[in-house]
């Protein structure tokens, strides 16, 4: 016999189920807290509903997640396999965001046992209104690549990774030499980010009594202030350097 659902379990799958129906019309289909559609046949478009944590003692807190998946951009390949999965998540897309954000604010954070209504209806609103729209615009690669720095609040969290990302575009559209133009700009910012922080180091604010460790470097506070910390790793440049081999960019 199936447990009850618990009332922050019931309000939650409330505002969800409110949401799903107002846009499920437009091709989105609900796998447990997600609720994802394919465009343009691979690309996913994802909205998620995540909970808080029970350690933390918030898990009557939601946030609705936003994420775009273009699949060479995820597997770094020119030419992915076409979608072996029925749905993707939202951490596995690269253009990802909040509710809130997109509004070039702060994330919004719904507390459930307020009530389910009001929270669905605000959600629905924004997906409606905000979302969708830009859902439709970035939803073919040729769109992704010349509109998407014009919604950089949908961008919050893999835009360093722009110039790699359209390399990648550009490959699986047959533009090899435009995928191999943006592949070395980016390895050259990226290179010259690792040479400034080896040279002139980064600055971290840190409180009294914190402590940094970092590359044989360990710092404890005397007081609150900025400290520099020297050195970089070389990781993401010897990424690339792998990457540009298989790919045949070098």
């Amino acid at each position: 016999m199936k447990n009850a659902a618990s009332p922050v379990t019931e309000a939650i799958n409330a505002i969800e189920g409110a949401v799903y129906a107002g846009i499920k019309k437009f091709g989105f289909r609900k796998h447990g807290r997600t609720l994802h559609r394919f465009v343009s046949e691979d690309i996913s478009q994802v909205i998620s509903f995540q909970c808080g944590q029970a350690y933390r003692g918030d898990t009557d807190r939601m946030w609705v997640n936003l994420g775009i998946r273009v699949p060479e951009c995820s597997e770094r390949e020119f030419f992915p396999s076409r979608p072996v999965k029925k749905y993707y998540k939202e951490y596995e897309c690269t253009i990802r965001s909040r509710l809130g954000f997109i509004d070039g604010g702060v994330e919004k954070c719904f507390r459930v046992t307020d009530g389910t209504e009001a929270a669905a209806n605000e959600i629905l609103c924004d997906v409606l209104n905000k979302v969708l729209p830009v859902f439709d615009i970035l939803s073919e690669r040729r769109a992704v690549l010349t509109r998407r720095r014009d919604f950089p609040s949908f961008d919050v969290l893999c835009r360093n990774q722009i110039l790699l990302e359209e390399s990648m575009i550009y490959g699986h559209l047959g533009d090899v030499e435009k995928a191999r133009e943006l592949f070395e700009k980016h390895y050259r910012l990226k290179l010259e980010e690792y040479n400034d922080m080896t040279k002139n180091g980064r600055r971290y604010y840190l409180k009294k009594g914190e402590r940094i460790v970092y590359m044989g470097q360990d710092i404890t506070a005397q007081e609150d202030g900025f400290v520099t910390i020297y050195g970089a790793s070389r990781g993401h440049l010897d990424y690339l350097d792998g990457l540009a081999a298989k790919l045949g960019l070098r």
